[in-house]
């Protein structure tokens, strides 16, 4: 993507900018309605089985083939905990929607639209560049910022990055395209998520192929409340949804007036006015690891450390895809947890890009 294509795109998003060379309007920022992506609705009805895509499952010597492996959340890599409960220990940041209509050779027809109005950031033709297979990010403005939703494992991509795109349009048509999916579980993988960082592309490892739009940069949420809040027509207030969810630890991040990119993007995460008194961040996280908010403190703190955590029958690295470590009595950030914070609160610009697109980010190999 060239560097004019990309801050066109991010004018219709920011409105500032390339906005003059782009001769369009930004998008209003308002409360959306989201739609489904496809005629597939059976989950109003309360027919979860009929709108979720199944997993293969061999746990304790049994098969199984549950359709509730394709929703949100910890609901992958099965294992019994101390006290003798079935807990998941690998996350899936999406839903996987069945096929409504297939051919006489069993391929998908289901058509894939954006879920609400916005632009399209990104697109992935390739079904071998990632675990996503091909895929499309579009970025809505809202009152909150930009969020993202995600469509992967897509036969085909029929739109274009910078097109403005409704729900009446088509993004592509559903396959079975990306790693570990075959014909029969043919679906679309749904997210809905915001940026970590805007400057991703410019400090992620060389493997990333997908600049700003790699999943690891995106933090989802569920989609399944959105869309059922959505259901009779009414716009849902992202920042309402957010205090909804449930926080399950905080890390005290040090703080020494450096301008934090997430904030800047989405301020109302920040939860009291910084003052000159700030010494450190308490950002709160779900157990899926989303930013719930930023919290200024006046402690000071040498390194990024856990100091609250919800208990849980297990180790908590098994229920926060890995990025605290032993119970919730002696929490502690893993290396890929640190890794993770790093990642929010990066500081280093003038790295040479990787990636020959950064106009916001895209989903990885990693979170499928």
């Amino acid at each position: 993507m060239s560097k004019l294509l990309q801050g066109a795109v991010l004018a219709l998003f920011t409105g500032i900018g390339a906005l003059r060379a782009a001769q369009s309007p930004p998008l209003p920022r308002e409360d959306l309605v989201y739609r489904f992506p496809t005629a597939n609705h059976s989950l109003i009805d309360g027919r979860g089985e009929d709108f979720f895509m199944y997993c293969d499952r061999n746990f304790e010597g049994q098969k199984s083939k549950p359709w509730e492996a394709g929703g949100y959340g910890m609901v992958r890599n099965p294992f019994r905990a101390s006290d003798g409960k079935v807990m998941f220990s690998r996350i899936h940041e999406g839903v996987d929607i069945k096929p409504m209509q297939r051919n006489a050779a069993g391929e998908p027809l289901d058509l894939i639209h954006p879920i609400a109005p916005g632009v399209v950031a990104y697109t992935n033709p390739s079904p071998t560049l990632s675990n996503y297979g091909r895929y499309v990010v579009v970025g809505h403005r809202i009152p909150e910022g930009v969020i993202y939703s995600l469509y992967a494992h897509l036969a085909r991509v029929d739109c274009r990055v910078g097109q403005r795109v409704g729900t009446g349009n088509v993004l592509g048509q559903m396959g079975h395209s990306g790693a570990g999916i075959n014909r029969e579980r043919s679906h679309v993988h749904l997210e809905l998520a915001l940026m970590l960082h805007s400057n991703y592309d410019q400090f992620s490892p060389p493997s990333n192929k997908h600049g700003l739009y790699n999943g690891l940069n995106l933090a989802g949420i569920d989609p399944v409340p959105v869309l059922r809040a959505c259901a009779q027509g009414q716009p849902l207030s992202i920042r309402q949804y957010w205090a909804s969810l449930k926080e399950h630890y905080r890390v005290r991040v040090p703080y020494h007036g450096e301008r934090v990119d997430m904030l800047r993007r989405y301020p109302f995460l920040l939860r009291s006015p910084i003052s000159a008194n700030t010494k450190s961040l308490d950002v709160a996280f779900t157990a899926e690891g989303v930013p719930l908010g930023f919290y200024p403190s006046t402690q000071t703190v040498p390194a990024p450390s856990v100091i609250s955590c919800l208990p849980a029958p297990t180790l908590q690295q098994n229920i926060t895809v890995n990025r605290l470590k032993n119970s919730s009595k002696d929490a502690a950030l893993t290396a890929s947890g640190l890794r993770y914070i790093q990642h929010i609160f990066h500081q280093k610009t003038g790295v040479p890009s990787n990636s020959p697109s950064a106009a916001v980010p895209s989903p990885p190999a990693q979170k499928k």
